[in-house]
Order: C-alpha cells, then structure tokens, then sequence
C-alpha cells in the first residue's frame, strides 16, 4: 500500500487537472453514480471529527477528519485527515494519503470549478474572506480559471492576512494584494468574492447593494448554528447552486434562508445538474455558490493522486 505525503499530494498534478477531477465527481454525484452514505459527525466539546465514505465500481474510498478550531492557539493546523483508497473489486486498500492536503486541494478545486461555471469571464477582482490555510489554496486555484488582477483579502487574525499575503506572492508576485481593513471592504472592491470561515453570524452588512451583480463562493460554515451571509443577500438570488444537496440540512447559510422564506427550498441546485446541461444559470449576475464538501469528491481526489502517480 502506497503513502502520499501532504508534498506528493500537491505536486503530483497540476490544478487545471483537480478542477477537472472535481467537475466530473460533480456530474457522478448529481448523476447518482455512486453510494455515498450521509458523513457521520461527531461533536465532542468545540472539537468535530467526520467520517466519509463513498465507493463506485472502481474504488471506494474512506475520509476521517478532525476539526479543532483552539489548535490555532497552539500553533497547529486546526484540521487534519486521513484518506484510505480500496479497490472496489476486490477490497484492496491500495493508498493511504494525507487527508489534510487531499481536503485542501480538492476545495480549492471545487471552488475553482464553481468560478469557471458561473463567474464572469471578465471577473478580474478576486476577495478573500479567511485567510487561513484553506485562503491560499482558494486564491490560488481561483488564479487558475480566472485571469486576477488584483485581491482584496481580510481575516480577524493579522498574522494570517500577511502570511497569505507572502505565500500568495511567491507564486504571483505581479498580483497586488490589498489587506483590508474590514469584510465589506473587500466586496466592494471585488467582482468574485470567496468566504472561508466558520462563523456562527453574517461577516457582511445586511445591505442590498453591496452584494448586487457580485459572484459569491461560499465555503466555510458547514453546520447549522453557522452563517455567513445576510437576509438581504439571499433576496436577491434567484438560484443558489451546491455541491452536495445534503447541505440544505447541514449549513446554516442553506437552512436559515430557507426556513425564513428568503429564498424557496426548490431554487436549490445540485451544481452537477448544471455541468450536465439539465439547468442553466439565470440571467441575474448575483450568484452563490455553497459548497459543504462531500466524500465523492475525496474519492476523486485520491483517485486523481493514485492514477497520476
């Protein structure tokens, strides 16, 4: 059985091939081409731990994950993981892989896949909402399907708003970056808008104006006490696209709206129906995009990492 490391799982393919592993795991979802039980959560104090299966008939594939939001104060990644590749035939494991780096890919990669599909190809202004570690992965793959000019950043914590801006440098150093000084900020100044926190209240002012025409890409709250987006943002969607429909049971951004009438339950949309042909975006240009991650998409992942290596 082979071991990825957190280094092999990054370098071993380039991120226009992730993007493209994670719109065809979008169509195999939305298609129901696969058995993917509901993710087990198990919430001890602060802390969660997840456990995600999800087979085809060539591989099935098994996520743990842990999310420990005080190992900040300690110095350390608040999530790791552990991904597990078996042939699906024979039962097989074939790959044990750095799930930390698998996470990180793939959801920087389905991201990149919503911005492909329903920004503008015009969008030359990229926000960052959290700038964490999941931060740097997302401006980076959104780089890669959009050409980005300039990207306003802002995150609570200081420290995390000027490493993303050195890292982020490295890569692109001609792609000026702009620390703001608040969230509202950086949607103002960005025609994509990309939030990755886990906030339990809105991170924007409850302001029509400031969300209209503008393409959001929303990747942090993933339970139902958590939400970052206001009333007056959902009134003026007319589409909220997902990438796993369990979501609107699981992410506050889903339920909240919903339950409140902002938006009706049946606006919401697989986004593999899309890649599929079987919707089309409205004409309106104020869109969102929730993603809550699901184990197909590590299946994908894993897959990608053990076919290229």
């Amino acid at each position: 059985m082979k071991f990825f490391d957190n280094k092999e799982v990054e370098e071993i393919a380039t991120m226009s091939r992730w993007v493209e592993a994670m719109e065809i795991a979008m169509k195999t979802s939305a298609s129901g081409k696969c058995v993917m039980p509901k993710r087990m959560h198990l919430d001890y104090g602060e802390d969660t731990f997840l456990l995600m299966p999800c087979i085809t008939d060539e591989y099935w594939v098994t996520k743990l994950v842990s999310f420990c939001p005080g190992n900040q104060k300690l110095g350390r990644p608040s999530i790791y993981g552990t991904v597990v590749l078996n042939d699906t035939k024979t039962g097989e494991p074939l790959a044990l892989m750095d799930g930390s780096a698998i996470t990180a890919m793939r959801t920087a990669a389905i991201t990149a896949a919503g911005i492909k599909n329903l920004a503008p190809v015009s969008s030359h202004s990229l926000g960052i909402i959290g700038t964490g570690t999941q931060g740097i992965y997302q401006a980076l793959f959104a780089c890669e399907v959009r050409e980005i000019h300039e990207i306003w950043a802002y995150d609570l914590n200081k420290d995390n708003l000027s490493l993303f801006a050195k890292l982020f440098n490295c890569k692109y150093p001609k792609i000026k970056i702009y620390q703001a000084r608040e969230s509202n900020e950086v949607v103002i100044n960005s025609e994509i808008i990309i939030s990755a926190t886990n906030s339990h209240y809105p991170v924007f002012s409850d302001s029509k104006e400031l969300f209209t025409g503008k393409s959001f890409f929303a990747i942090g709250s993933y339970k139902p006490d958590c939400r970052e987006f206001p009333e007056q943002f959902f009134r003026q969607l007319d589409q909220i696209f997902v990438d796993a429909l369990d979501g609107k049971k699981e992410s506050g951004d889903l339920i909240t709206p919903v339950k409140n009438n902002w938006i009706s339950e049946d606006k919401i949309y697989h986004i593999g129906t899309l890649l599929l042909g079987d919707i089309v975006p409205s004409e309106n240009p104020t869109r969102l995009f929730k993603t809550v991650g699901s184990a197909i998409f590590d299946l994908f992942a894993a897959k990608l990492v053990y076919e290229a290596y």
